[in-house]
């Protein structure tokens, strides 16, 4: 199946995080976290960050109202896994104010990852995936979706950093 600009109704989609339940994230006492401390964080907590794939905590790159983005995708097209990467990674930009708070580090990253890794996967097995497919995957407000089951996994590791404080 090809893509057909001129039969298809064009969709827009970004890989984003947005819609947490843990909300508000606890502010860390000694101010913001280094970009390195950030995702040393998050791999300390568990979080599964391959070397393909780089963290840039810059906001300019992030669309209003989101915490992360990864990727722009269009419905006209098609993906290959190929098609993430710039210069060899995968570059996931990440608001700043994120890194004032080891909760919203590992829950953003944490995010992130598991739409990053799920996603990695299905292109082990598919070698082009529809944008429109991935877009329904990660769009917020789709109950169990892609992104809103990447949500349910950054919650559970920002209420095991909350349980080792207070359970």
């Amino acid at each position: 199946m090809t893509d057909d600009p001129s039969t298809s109704k064009l969709a827009e989609g970004i890989g984003a995080a947005q819609d947490p339940r843990t909300l508000p994230w606890a502010p860390n006492g000694n101010g913001p976290r280094s970009e390195a401390e950030a995702v040393e964080l998050a791999r300390r907590r568990g979080i599964v960050i391959p070397d393909d794939i780089a963290f840039h905590f810059r906001d300019d790159a992030v669309p209003q109202g989101a915490y992360a983005v990864y990727n722009h995708f269009t419905s006209i097209r098609r993906y290959r896994w190929s098609d993430f990467y710039a210069k060899e990674r995968i570059n996931v930009k990440v608001r700043r104010s994120v890194l004032e708070s080891d909760e919203a580090i590992v829950a953003v990253i944490a995010h992130e990852m598991y739409e990053l890794n799920a996603l990695r996967e299905l292109f082990e097995h598919r070698e082009t995936i529809p944008g429109i497919e991935i877009i329904d995957m990660v769009k917020p407000g789709v109950p169990r979706n892609l992104h809103d089951r990447a949500w349910d996994a950054a919650d559970e590791h920002v209420r095991a950093m909350r349980c080792e404080e207070t359970c």
